[in-house]
């Protein structure tokens, strides 16, 4: 497992990098890397702009998939279901990263507590007979 504490936009650079390279070392599409590489970007800005430091973990399961998790303590997020219809806007740009993270991933948890942070969880699953075990 790799654990990347995130506390600036070069963390956000190294997170993506390590996170490209276990998933073309676990076979990978180039497709499926580049979804989980932007998923890694993503979650890692969030938590350089919202919440000034975190860190993002990198877990390979054997036989299942890539799992990223993002964990911070910043001031969490209180209006999560109108984050995900979009209905409230991202002071940095279309407000799309969470949503766009939960599309591109096949799995995708979120909790957050409102002055205690946000913990994200998303697995990019391997194809069966292509992953390595």
């Amino acid at each position: 497992m790799y654990r990347i504490v995130i506390e600036r936009e070069d963390d956000v650079y190294m997170a993506s990098t390590i996170g490209k390279r276990v998933a073309e070392d676990n076979g990978l599409s180039k497709s499926e890397q580049t979804k989980l590489v932007v998923s890694i970007m993503e979650l890692t800005r969030n938590i350089v702009f919202y919440a000034g430091k975190g860190q993002l973990f990198i877990k390979v399961i054997p036989s299942y998939g890539i799992e990223i998790t993002a964990v911070d303590q910043g001031p969490g997020i209180e209006n999560l279901d109108q984050v995900f219809n979009q209905t409230v806007r991202s002071k940095t740009g279309l407000g799309l990263g969470l949503s766009g993270v939960k599309r591109l991933m096949d799995e995708f948890e979120i909790e957050s507590t409102v002055h205690l942070g946000t913990k994200v969880r998303a697995v990019k699953r391997f194809d069966e007979g292509k992953a390595k075990t």
